[in-house]
This record gives C-alpha cells, structure tokens and sequence, in this order.
C-alpha cells in the first residue's frame, strides 16, 4: 500500500482507472446473473399473482355452479322431468326449463350449456346420450357437486374444451320418489367468455394455460401450436398429471399452481430464451453506462486531484495532528489550492481562534455561575432559618412576660431555662439533627407555651419508635407547632388539643401536627397553598412561619417534599411535612426502618 502512494500521481491515476475499468466489467458479468434472476424471480411472481387470480376465480365460479345447482336440485319441474320424460306434460316443462336456462345463461356469461341425464333420456346440445351417462357414472355415489375438468364437446366439433361441474339429483317431491336418485344434473362452462382476461401471446412471453387430472389443456392467451409445445415439454418432464412447484424444460419455465379441491391446475409458462434476450440487453445497456460512467470518474478525478484532493488531504492531517494537542497549542493552517480551498483554510482558522476565545470565556463563566448559585443557595438557606429565629423569640419573650406577671420566679427561672435551651440548639449543630432532638426542643417550647395557656392547651404524642433515629432539618417542627398555637389554639374561647405525630409511609417520614381550633379560613388557605405551590416566589401575608417551612424543605430535599395543609373553619388545621427516610449519621447499622 505504501508503495502504491510513493508511485507519481499519474501512475497512480492509471492504476485507479484500470481497476476501475475491471470492476466495471467484473460489475457487468455479475449483473447479467442478476439481471437473468431478477427477470425470472418477476414472470415467477407474475404467475404466482396471477395463479392467485386464477385461483379467486375459479372458487367463485364454484359458488356460482353451487348456487345454480342448488336451484336445480329443488325445482319441480327438473324434477317431474326426470321422473317420467315423456308424457304430455313434458313440452310445458320443457319449455319451462328453457327459460329458466337462458336466464341463468344472461346472470352467468360463461355458462354454455346445462344438461339433464337419466337412464331414459339424455337432454344436451353439445354432449350425446353416451358421453352423458359416461359423465354420469363419473360421480356414481356422490352427493355434492364435482368438476369433472375440461371436456370437449362431442356434438360441437370446432368447440374449445368445456370446464364440466356435474351433480346428482334425488328425488324431493311425491312419496315414490322421494330420497331416490332419479339422474344427473351437468353444467358446461366456456372459459373463454369468463372474467379471466390476459394479454395476448404477441404482447407478453408468458403462457397461461389450465390443465385438469385428465391431461386436458385449455389455452387462454396462446394458440393451438404453443399450447401443443408447452404440454409435449411438461409431459416429457413430468407425466400427465399436474404437481404443484416450478419445473424448467427445454424451451419454457413452468410454474403449476393447483386451483382448491378442483383437481385443476394453472401452468404459467415462461419463454427461456425471451428471459435470456431480456437480460442480455439489460446487461449490454449496464455495461454501456458502466464504461461511460468510468470515463466521466476519470475525468473528473484528475480535476479533483490537482485542485482539491491534495489541500485537504493536507487539512485531514492536520486535524488529526490537532485532536492530539491542547487547543492553546494549535498553530494556523496554511493551504494552496483553488480558490475555495484558500478560502476554506482562512476560516478555518478564524474559526478555531474564535473557538479558543469562546471556550476560555466558556469555562470561566461556568465556573463563576456554579459558584454564584451555591452562594444564593446557601445565603437563602441563612435568610430563611434567620426569619425564624426574631420570630419565635419575640412570643418567646411575651410568653416569659406573662409567666412573670402571673406565677413568680419560680416558673420564670423554668421558662428562662427553656429559652436558653431553643437559643443554644438554634446556634449550635449543622443542618440536620434525628426526630428525637427537634422533638426535645418542639417539649421545650411548648413548656414555654403551657406558662401562658396554662391549661387551655393539652397535648398528645404519637410518634412511632422507628420515626426517632431519622433525620430532619434543625428547627423544622417548631415552627409548625407555633403556627398551631398562635393561628389555631390562641383564639379559640375554650381549652383546645395539639396532636404531634410521626410515621414512616414506605420510602418517606411524615410529621403531622393537628389542632382542634379555629381553622383557616377559605380564601386564606386557598392563598396559602397557592404560595406553597409556587414554589417560594411569593410570600403570603399569612402564616409566614409555614411558607418559611415548606420553603426551606424544597430547597434542601426538592420536590416531592414540603408541606400540605387541610384546614376546617371552627373544627381545625392540619399540616402534614414529608420527609424522605434517612437516618442521620449517627445512627446504629441495622436499624434501618422498614419503609
């Protein structure tokens, strides 16, 4: 290979051309093979469709003989006929007959004749009383109709072969007839005025022909003389007898598709030497267009070559050089060529300084915008968790202030106790503490509460064991406890109930806090969660603490997590936050809950 790039250009361009020129040959030979195949796999699937035709056709024409049979079988005067043919009522049934046969001659073009056979009389234009009875005992002993297969008729010499169906006919009317067999009922068929239509030998190299269990051939687009050929070569081949499949002889290939249960058979045959002629033509029309086509690439490769192929051959390098490289260490492209490829090579590296230059700002802008979001992330966090902390002090201090007022130092000193204990946990601590904690501090500030309500407010706890070692956000229950008392528990005239409770639901913890007190209103709650909803965009005005929450929730854990809030005005407010279920670092192994 080497060595073939280290010849001079033009030797090179010879060798190209004559490989070229041999495939182009070699492409032709084969072509011809396929060409040859391709025709025969074509007049194969025009056989088989129309075989398939063949087929449709003749099964309706089955149906049709059925339907005229079963229209003979129960008539009266077929029947009276065939019982005793000659008496003064015959005219009248015959003339009768007659009748009803021309009619069903105009509803069927291709029905030439319908004859009645019993051993008294024989009834036909086309067939005499001995080929009758022939046809007769041809179907001794059956009970449905029969193809009898192609059939000439004796008494029309300059006829084509007849397509016969024949049928018994039993007697129907009277006792003494009843149930026996009084003759035959045999229905001629002229192909030739059937629906089938083919074009002609003289515009097609296909045969059609259709052949019975007998030998017998009936033509339907070739004459007598091809006919004659087609069988003398299927019969040397393959006996009298039709069998199903493809069969190539001398002159023709044969395709024999069997029609049903008819005991027919339709042979497609296709001229072998029109199938060779057709492909040798297509083969000499390709290997012509092959050759021009050569000549053409030869031309237009030598103008490739001096102007195109050998600049970028010199650019494919030198990106494949460059993808080896940092981009700060690529250096310009410099090509010789037409003026296209001049042109192509100045942008290219106008392309890749301004690529260098956007990359830089890229990276930088990247690394400015990751940490600026952090920074906003964080200082909401700090925003949000502050917001809380003058909030619960200010009705922490007021709750002090009223303890004082009523009870003394004693249970000041315990309610001071338990402020120190909310400031200490809110300052010290990362993020998350386990459920035991932020319940420890949720008792304390109800301790707190329970000096100013004394014993209007009662408290319940449900909190299920699996719930205490996992994790929640510092601060996060308290706020909703205080929502409770001071929105729900504080207006209410009479004493009101606080119920906590925490419970794993498969891969999540829900803390649920429920007062019996006055509710929230309508349009205040449906402002609420729609607050809720958006996502922290807009504070309510109302239940600050509560937004403040849920917010807080979704910025640390996202969605689905946060708050949901049912309330009833004057039955109370329900605030469910959901969590997902993870323990905190501190945990014992093995003591996963089971979600």
């Amino acid at each position: 290979m080497n060595s073939f790039f280290q010849k001079p250009i033009r030797r090179q361009f010879k060798i190209v051309l004559a490989c070229l020129l041999g495939l182009g040959l070699a492409l032709s030979v084969s072509a011809y093979g396929v060409i040859h195949h391709l025709i025969a796999k074509n007049a194969y699937t025009y056989a088989q469709n129309t075989a398939r035709q063949f087929d449709s056709e003749i099964a309706y024409l089955v149906q049709r003989t059925d339907s005229i049979f079963s229209s003979l079988l129960f008539d009266e005067n077929v029947e009276r006929l065939m019982m005793d043919a000659y008496t003064q009522n015959t005219p009248a049934y015959l003339n009768a007959l007659q009748k009803q046969f021309s009619a069903y001659s105009v509803m069927n073009r291709d029905l030439s004749e319908i004859a009645l056979v019993t051993p008294e009389m024989a009834w036909s234009s086309g067939f005499d009383a001995a080929a009758l009875r022939g046809l007769a005992a041809e179907i001794e002993g059956t009970t449905e109709s029969v193809c009898l297969g192609l059939r000439r008729p004796p008494l029309a010499h300059d006829a084509a072969p007849r397509l016969i169906f024949a049928r018994n006919k039993y007697g129907m009317y009277g006792h003494t007839a009843y149930g026996k067999k009084l003759g035959c009922i045999v229905l001629s068929l002229d192909l030739s005025r059937s629906a089938v239509t083919l074009p002609p030998m003289d515009k097609t190299d296909i045969c059609f022909l259709l052949l019975d269990s007998q030998g017998n051939a009936y033509p339907f687009n070739c004459d007598d003389a091809a006919l004659s050929e087609i069988l003398a070569q299927y019969r040397t081949e393959n006996g009298a007898l039709p069998e199903e499949g493809t069969l190539q002889t001398r002159d023709y290939l044969l395709h024999i598709t069997k029609l049903g249960q008819t005991g027919l058979a339709v042979i497609s045959a296709a001229s072998r030497q029109s199938l060779i002629r057709d492909a040798c033509s297509a083969a000499l029309i390709l290997t012509g267009i092959v050759l021009l086509t050569v000549l053409a690439v030869g031309i237009l490769m030598v103008l490739i070559l001096l102007s195109m192929v050998r600049p970028l051959d010199k650019l494919s390098a030198y990106l494949e050089t460059a993808k080896q490289l940092p981009q700060e260490e690529w250096v310009p492209l410099h090509l010789d060529g037409c003026a296209e490829i001049t042109h192509v090579s100045e942008a290219f590296n106008r392309m890749m300084d301004e690529q260098n230059r956007l990359n830089r700002e890229l990276r930088q802008a990247t690394v400015t915008l990751y940490e600026t979001k952090l920074s906003f992330q964080q200082a909401e966090l700090d925003f949000l968790r502050s917001q809380i902390n003058p909030h619960f002090l200010y009705n922490a201090l007021e709750a002090i202030q009223s303890a004082a007022l009523l009870h003394g130092g004693a249970k000041l000193a315990g309610a001071v106790g338990a402020l120190a204990t909310l400031f200490r946990y809110n300052v010290n601590g990362g993020e998350t503490v386990p459920l035991a904690q932020e319940l420890e501090i949720t008792r304390a500030y109800l301790t707190l509460q329970a000096l100013r309500f004394q014993d209007r407010i009662e408290v319940i706890e449900n909190i299920r064991d699996e719930a205490l070692p996992l994790s929640v956000m510092k601060l996060i229950l308290q706020p909703i406890v205080e929502n409770a008392v001071y929105h729900g528990l504080e207006p209410k005239l009479s004493a009101g109930t606080l119920y906590l409770s925490a419970r794993l639901e498969e891969n999540d913890l829900l803390l649920c806090v429920y007062d019996d007190g006055v509710g929230i209103p309508p349009d205040t709650l449906s402002r609420l969660r729609q607050a809720l909803r958006a996502s922290g965009q807009e504070r309510p005005d109302a239940h600050v603490g509560l937004w403040n929450v849920h917010h807080r929730i979704r910025l640390y854990y996202g969605e689905p997590y946060g708050l949901t809030i049912e309330s009833t005005p004057g039955k109370g407010t329900k605030v469910t936050a959901r969590f997902p279920a993870v323990r905190t670092g501190n945990a014992a192994k093995g003591d996963e809950p089971s979600c």
